[in-house]
């Protein structure tokens, strides 16, 4: 070999190194990487394509290509050169693109030579993208030597990219992290203020009542006018005491609830549709003689959030609002989508500065009047930020206007898909096989734990503290072999041996992973069956049953092949389903009935002929 040549690939090799321990910008590494490709191997034309959540190769660095063709262009899987590359997940070097018996019929009309080289970029099993050098300057076919090359600067492309990645995602989560410390702070101080004030606002009351009742045990002493001053007295701090108190609990309440957001995927217009045909809201309404408005412009609107959460959030905002109108003014909702759907709630006039600049803060919701309108807007206002979306209040135009801005993000949806459907199947699972506790639970590749996606029986407290390392505990462990797990008998398991815990009324349960592509991704849990029995064999198949429809629809969901109308339209089914199973609960029946359960499963009979089941007996 060329001695210029070794030290030039050498050299290349060394910078690269370098540069992935200088820096974690992808979009630095994407280009500093196809620029070395292509100066070792003479190319005019290259580039560096990622996979985006949607399943579909776009390009994130090149050269030789017009921009329109960079920013516009997107292949999916098995769908042209770089497609099908990704998808055989194997690289390739073709000397001439008509004599290649997979290739020759693919369209190549922007590239001037018939050679190419294309190869995957691969860390951890992860399909990240590919790299595609083409058009070598002098015309020949690219070599061996510049393969060779390309499939190190390819591994090491992905490499520092997939640490790129995590590196984006621990800064994006310090971030995160710091903001909910920076709100718990102001939280906490908020809670001091209002604790001393809300200690005041219930001492005057009490103190005017006790001194009442002081007066009115001298009863033989007070005329019947002085007694009847002192009985309203005690009836209206009374009546105050009472708002003082709920509206307490209603912030107690909102203080340790609001963060716990049960997020699924919903139409906002069809929300509000319900909030305006609300009983008690409309009551509220006619009885101040105010006019309420809905315009929606065309759009679909779907965001992710809590339903019922949401729909409270609409409805606070409106009746707190209300308490500052007059009769024969309106309140409309106004509804637009863009880059984001923003939804306007508006009076028909100003307001002064000084009255709505409280309006949503909790220390000033004893200090004036109208406190149940305050807590109202207050209590809009907290949900909205569990939500994480913009909230703005002020006048514009003749109207004082709240504004609420959600972002729609494919990530959010995508979780919110995942957590609904996870719902539903521990609720089949939950009803089918007649189990008083039920979990799902995912891996998350950040922090290499597994959490709770979806629970039966057990609290939101310990849903939301559960945080399980891979190898630790049963279900760790489960995790780590990728076998189900069937234990008769927890105290007497030589592996796991230890009490069973007071929550579960037996000593058995079974565990099994969900897998993709026999990557191990997450765990079902099935407990305390409401029979009190321990779980046998048969029960262990019906969930391996269970376990591979799961981890078949999660493989489908990530891969982006389930659209929002097959979601919707599963959703339904399951819905129907889950009410058929509890108005009947004819378990023998169902389990032959129900398609969605047997299809597509083969694959996942010949994997248990082939591994069978993890019993004790087998460790």
């Amino acid at each position: 070999m060329d001695p210029r040549l070794l030290e030039k690939k050498f050299l290349i090799l060394q910078e690269i190194s370098h540069l992935i321990t200088a820096t974690n910008n992808v979009n630095a590494l994407s280009n500093f990487l196809l620029d070395r490709a292509i100066d070792y191997t003479n190319a005019e034309k290259g580039s560096l394509m990622l996979m985006n959540p949607r399943g579909e190769l776009y390009i994130l660095a090149a050269r030789g290509f017009d921009i329109q063709f960079i920013e516009t262009y997107r292949i999916k899987m098995g769908e042209g050169i770089a497609g099908v590359v990704a998808q055989q997940r194997i690289p390739f070097l073709v000397e001439d693109i008509d004599k290649d018996e997979m290739f020759k019929r693919k369209k190549r009309d922007r590239y001037k030579t018939k050679s190419f080289i294309s190869c995957p970029l691969i860390s951890r099993d992860k399909l990240l993208g590919v790299i595609n050098i083409n058009d070598k300057k002098d015309g020949t076919p690219f070599t061996e030597d510049e393969f060779n090359l390309l499939r190190v600067i390819a591994d090491q492309a992905a490499i520092a990219l997939e640490n790129a990645f995590l590196m984006n995602q621990l800064r994006a989560k310090a971030a995160e992290l710091e903001e909910i410390n920076r709100k718990l702070i102001e939280v906490d101080v908020d809670k001091t203020d209002f604790i001393t004030r809300i200690s005041h606002e219930l001492r005057s009351p009490l103190n005017s009542i006790k001194g009442a009742v002081y007066y009115l045990q001298q009863s033989d002493r007070v005329k019947k006018t002085k007694q009847k001053e002192f009985y309203d007295i005690i009836l209206k701090e009374t009546t105050g005491l009472t708002s003082i108190v709920d509206s307490l609990i209603d912030f107690l309440r909102i203080e340790n609830e609001a963060m716990v957001i049960k997020k699924s995927l919903i139409n906002l217009e069809s929300i509000l549709k319900e909030v305006s045909e609300s009983t008690g809201l409309n009551a509220i309404l006619k009885k101040k003689n105010l006019r309420f408005t809905m315009d929606i412009k065309g759009g679909l609107y779907d965001i992710v959030g809590d339903k019922i959460r949401i729909a409270q959030l609409f409805i606070n905002l409106i009746e707190g609002l209300a308490s500052y109108l007059e009769g024969g003014e309106t309140i409309g909702i106004s509804l637009k989508e863009n880059d984001f759907i923003q939804v306007d709630i508006s009076f028909s006039r100003n307001l002064p500065e000084e009255t709505f600049s409280f309006f949503f803060y909790s220390k000033y919701l004893f200090h004036f009047e109208r406190s149940e309108g305050k807590m109202k807007l207050y209590l809009a206002k907290k949900v909205a930020e569990a939500h994480g979306w913009g909230f703005n209040a002020g006048n514009a135009d003749g109207n004082f206007i709240v504004s609420l801005t959600m972002p729609k993000s494919v990530k959010e949806k995508m979780e919110a898909a995942v957590s609904l459907t996870m719902d539903m199947f521990v609720d089949i699972i939950s009803e089918l096989m007649d189990l008083s506790i039920c979990s799902i639970m995912l891996g998350n590749e950040l922090t290499g734990e597994l959490t709770i996606m979806s629970a039966r029986g057990l609290t939101d407290e310990i849903v939301k503290r559960t945080r399980i390392r891979f190898g630790d505990q049963i279900a760790g462990f489960v995790a780590v072999e990728g076998k189900p797990l069937l234990i008769e008998n927890i105290e007497a398991s030589p592996l796991f041996k230890r009490k069973s815990i007071a929550q579960y009324n037996t000593k058995s349960l079974l565990s099994l992973p969900l897998k993709i592509r026999d990557k191990v991704i997450g765990v079902l849990n099935l407990n305390n069956k409401k029979t009190a029995l321990p779980f046998t064999r048969k029960d262990l198949y019906i969930a391996l049953v269970f376990s591979e429809r799961i981890s078949y629809f999660l493989e489908k969901l990530y891969s982006g092949e389930y659209k929002e109308d097959d979601l919707n339209q599963i959703i339904t089914s399951f819905d129907d389903f889950l009410e058929t199973v509890k108005k009947y609960h004819k378990k023998k029946s169902i389990f032959s009935g129900f398609g969605i359960l047997h299809s597509g499963c083969n694959r996942g009979r010949r994997r248990r002929e082939e591994k069978g089941p993890l019993y004790l007996d087998d460790l």
